[in-house]
């Protein structure tokens, strides 16, 4: 061979080894074939729909080509007047010309308001277990004399910064005050101020021990009030068992700057005997937190929850005899149960029932006895998750999807299923002797099936989180009543994952990958920048059946749609 014809093979080899690495890495990187874009939205409002309408234009521009569409509606279709429908009209025309599917989010397990609108009684229960009432009159209350304790209540009694009673304080007399300037009612009330300058742990909280029963509901409540005030995200009442068993999980939802306010939070006992009840901020800031007027109560009968999962029972305080509704008490229910400020939500700052005995009762004025019924749990704040097991959950699962199939013949339908906080407790989910993972499996499973039974042709999407071993399905997950773990073999292969799990998106990605599921990354959530796109983008490299990504706000920040769009399309 020539001389400069072997030089020129060498030049060529050498470049093409050079070049191999990139080639390699182009050949693995992801490509995003479903470039989604989700949109929270209520289309009563027609002010809504139009924003929708601007969204799906600027979105076809910026080469999207889907819609993830989750409007509450969808939950209660045939409560929604002629409007509605006209409104859905013309957001599918909109996507139509646009070249954007349309696919709606439905099955609402984890955030179920949409499911305990139709029945609240659906709601997921913790068992109260013989409560002690006491017969006066014609009526049974709980027995009023033996009330929980706790010392100190309006903060009034102090020594110095410290406030009698208390367990623990944080930093008295340098992060948190005793302030007699300041005062819901009373004298004084408990000032916490520039905590992450302050206090020597970077939390700020007043926390007291107090004897309880076990298997019991309670509310816990206080006053605040805030000045300038940074970190509102860590504002907590917070319940730990003597383990630290951590029993609620509580947001306060406050303002920077806000006159007194009452916040509260539910909780059940569990096992317990003894529990601290701690009032404060977590995580430093800067500004001025107030607390005052706390109370600890015992619950009775608040949103009782009547189902055949959900039995509610009167006994004998000796136990021997069992006391029948209709025939020794007349039929019991809470009448503001899921409908407080909405049918589906509940609040808990009502008084119970009362049981009414009747005219020929077996019970008798003054006799004690033990009552025993079920209860739903809010987390951060309103949030209610139905029962994984009573049949009446899943009639309204199938009527919802006949529902939206005939509205909108999606050609996907995104199921809903995301932190599931509440498990595992009621007796129709006991019974059946299985893990919360396998009742969720069991679970998602039907759900596909229903979907595939309304229209068979129809893709299947669902978040991730729930079928994640390196997210949320895990043991000790919120108040979940055993393990998720396993929850994943419920869903067939074909379903499409919506993968937020950003923490540990590499693990997450290969995880699902591994067990043959297609997914699409569900980024953004908000941010100021493209990083979050770069992060997924790099981690899904090499992983296969990564096919789409979806531009995923919660607080309708669209400023980086556009780009994100363009690096959807050009990712590399």
């Amino acid at each position: 061979m020539d001389s400069r014809l072997r030089t020129r093979a060498t030049r060529v080899l050498v470049v093409m080894l050079t070049l191999a690495p990139f080639a390699a890495q182009a050949a693995d990187a992801p490509h995003y074939d479903r470039r989604w874009v989700y949109s929270p939205q209520n289309l009563l409002v027609d002010k809504n729909v139009d924003e929708v309408i601007t969204l799906i234009r600027r979105a076809s521009q910026s080469g999207y080509n889907g819609l993830m569409l989750a409007d509450y509606k969808f939950n209660i279709l045939e409560r929604m007047p002629p409007n509605y429908f006209r409104n859905v009209e013309r957001v599918q025309n909109a996507a139509s010309d646009a070249g954007l599917e349309i696919i709606p989010a439905i099955f609402p397990i984890g955030y179920s308001a949409g499911l305990l609108a139709h029945d609240p009684n659906l709601a997921e229960g913790l068992p109260v277990t013989d409560a002690p009432f006491v017969v006066q009159g014609r009526e049974a209350v709980l027995d009023p004399s033996a009330p929980v304790h706790y010392t100190n209540a309006d903060l009034e009694e102090v020594r110095g910064d410290r406030f009698v009673g208390m367990s623990f304080q944080d930093d008295p007399g340098k992060a948190t005050f005793a302030d007699s300037t300041v005062a819901h009612s009373g004298k004084r009330s408990c000032r916490m101020t520039d905590v992450s300058k302050t206090s020597s742990s970077g939390n700020c909280r007043i926390v007291q021990r107090v004897k309880v029963r076990p298997h019991a509901c309670y509310r816990f409540s206080c006053w605040l009030k805030t000045k300038d005030l940074s970190n509102l995200g860590g504002i907590h009442l917070l319940a730990l068992g003597a383990k630290g068993r951590q029993l609620t999980f509580h947001e306060a939802h406050t303002a920077r700057t806000q006159d007194w306010k009452q916040v509260d939070v539910v909780f059940n006992t569990l096992d317990q005997d003894e529990i601290n009840l701690y009032a404060g901020i977590w995580g430093g800031g800067v500004g001025s937190l107030w607390i005052d007027s706390l109370e600890f109560k015992e619950l009775a009968l608040v949103n009782v929850l009547r189902r055949p999962g959900c039995p509610f029972s009167v006994m004998s305080f000796d136990g021997t005899t069992t006391f029948e509704e209709r025939k020794d008490f007349e039929p019991l229910a809470d009448p503001k149960l899921g409908q407080e400020p909405y049918a589906g939500e509940f609040g808990f700052s009502h008084d119970g029932p009362r049981i009414h005995l009747t005219e020929k009762s077996r019970i008798k004025d003054g006799e004690k006895l033990r009552v025993s019924w079920y209860h739903p749990v809010p987390t951060h704040g309103t949030q209610i998750a139905s029962c994984l097991s009573e049949p009446k959950v899943y009639e309204l699962l199938r009527d919802q999807a006949r529902r939206v199939n005939a509205l909108l013949h999606p050609k996907t339908f995104f199921m809903s299923h995301d932190e599931l906080r509440v498990a595992n407790w009621c007796q129709a989910c006991r019974e059946r002797h299985q893990s919360p993972g396998e009742l969720l499996a069991d679970n998602a499973k039907r759900c596909v099936a229903i979907l595939h039974a309304v229209n068979p042709k129809a893709e299947v999407a669902v978040w991730s989180d729930m079928f994640d071993p390196n997210h949320n399905a895990v043991k000790n997950y919120y108040l979940v009543n055993g393990s998720f773990e396993g929850s994943w073999k419920g869903l067939p292969p074909a379903v499409l994952i919506a993968n937020w799990n950003s923490g540990k998106a590499r693990q997450s990605l290969t995880w699902f990958a591994e067990r043959g599921h297609p997914q699409i990354i569900a980024g953004y959530y908000d941010g100021d920048n493209l990083q979050n796109f770069q992060n997924w983008n790099d981690a899904a490299r090499g992983v296969p059946k990564v096919t789409g990504f979806m531009y995923t706000t919660w607080e309708h920040k669209y400023k980086l749609l556009d780009e994100y769009g363009k690096a959807i399309q050009g990712a590399k």
